[in-house]
Parts: structure tokens; sequence; C-alpha cells
């Protein structure tokens, strides 16, 4: 029986390609929404780029006094017209891309969907992206997760436990803060992802690495970009071992 392969992530704004890499690999994905919100971070910014120029697209959300709100109490800021910024700043920078329609049409659609939360917004928009990417593993939030005990590492492994994961994947920053003897106590496989991504075709536009999911979309569309991470991502390595896909 394949082993179960857990992943915990904060809900990002329009995350790069290794984010959806991760995603890939998944049985069952946790967004990690009741942790305290970080300022200045992915959480609700992400780039995307012109020719050679990258432009940060960021959601103005309400934090004044609120220092130490959970992730998914933070509130979007609509005093500000940034969605129809956001959306003007995608038809100027992909407009001629080939698949920039279908791409546009599924970002306005969430933009213009109300969410007054980020992370409604950040997550409903993100798993749409995931289902034009035939991306399917089982989405849970960790915040309607009952009985989580603990604090940073030990709460990944009650989440682990919670939902029988045999493995648990994460990025690389992990290791810094992540003790390997802990989830082999709790006999949990402990896995870092690899990132090791080529240039792709940007209709001869000057390469611009580590993007928003949106740069790879609109230039090699849905099918090109799944097809992109099935060659060149599901690179995993816990300590020496290391599996890739082919």
């Amino acid at each position: 029986m394949a082993q179960r392969v857990v992943v915990v992530e904060q809900p990002n704004y329009l995350p790069w390609l290794g984010y959806f890499d991760l995603i890939a690999q998944s049985d069952v994905w946790v967004w990690y929404d009741d942790v305290q919100y970080t300022r200045r971070d992915w959480r609700n910014r992400n780039r995307v780029a012109a020719d050679g120029e990258s432009l940060w697209l960021t959601v103005p959300v309400k934090t004044k006094g609120r220092y130490e709100q959970p992730i998914c109490a933070v509130e979007i800021d609509d005093e500000q017209p940034w969605a129809r910024r956001h959306l003007a700043t995608l038809r100027r920078c992909y407009g001629r891309a080939p698949h920039f329609a279908e791409v546009y049409a599924l970002v306005a659609t969430a933009l213009e969907a109300g969410h007054a939360r980020l992370a409604d917004l950040t997550i409903a928009l993100n798993e749409a992206l995931c289902g034009a990417l035939g991306l399917a593993p089982r989405f849970l939030r960790s915040s309607a997760l009952p009985d989580l005990e603990g604090a940073k590492q030990e709460r990944l492994l009650a989440i682990c436990r919670s939902l029988e994961g045999a493995a648990y994947l994460s990025g690389p920053a992990a290791r810094a803060y992540i003790a390997p003897a802990a989830f082999t106590a709790a006999g949990i496989e402990l896995r870092y992802i690899a990132y090791d991504y080529p240039p792709y075709e940007r209709g001869g536009r000057h390469w611009v690495p580590n993007l928003s999911i949106l740069d790879p979309l609109v230039w090699l569309g849905p099918a090109g970009t799944a097809a992109f991470l099935a060659r060149h991502g599901g690179s995993w390595e816990p300590g020496t071992q290391r599996f890739a896909s082919s």
C-alpha cells in the first residue's frame, strides 16, 4: 500500500511553481491557516513579470492593532481597488501570452468573488488553479481540525497523526527548525522537496525565475505547466536517499 503523504503549508497568494510541485506530491494538503499571520511575506503577495521586469501584486490587508491574528482571521482592505489593479497588471504583463484568456478568467472569477478574508481568497484561488492543473489531493484547513496541541513541530506531528500520514513532505527551509528524530520516534517519514526547474519558454521574453504560477500558466498553458511539473518536479530527499520522477 502506498504511503499517505501529508503536506502542511500556509496559504499564499498566487504562489510559485514549487508550491504546486508540493501539492502534486501530496495525498492530503493542509492549509495551515490558524498560525500567526506574518507581514511582508508571501501570504498576500507575489510577483509577475513583463519583459524582464518583475512586479509585485499585493492584496492589502488590515493589520493595524492586529499583530498576533491568525491567517484565517486576516481581513482584506477593500478600500483600495486592488483587484482591479491586479487584473490590469496581468493584462499589461501577459495580454499577448498564448494562454492568457483562460488563466485571466480563472483569476478574475476568484478576485471578483468578494471574499472578505485573505485565507478564503487565497485558498479558493489556489484550489481553482489546482483544478486547472489536474491536481486533486484531499484539501483541509488546519483551523477545522480538532484537538491539535503543541507548537510548531509538535503540531505538525499532531496533524500527521490525525490524518494517518505515513510521510510528511516539507519545503527545504524547514530543515532549520525540524528535528528529524521526533518524526522517526513518531513513525512518520520526513521528506524534503528538492526544487530544480529549468527555464521554460516565455515567448522570447527575458527569463525571470521564481515568479507566480501565473507566469508558466499563461506561457505554457495548464496542460503544458502540468507536463513541465511532471518532467522536472517530483523530487524529494530524506537524508542521503533520493527519489526523482522520470
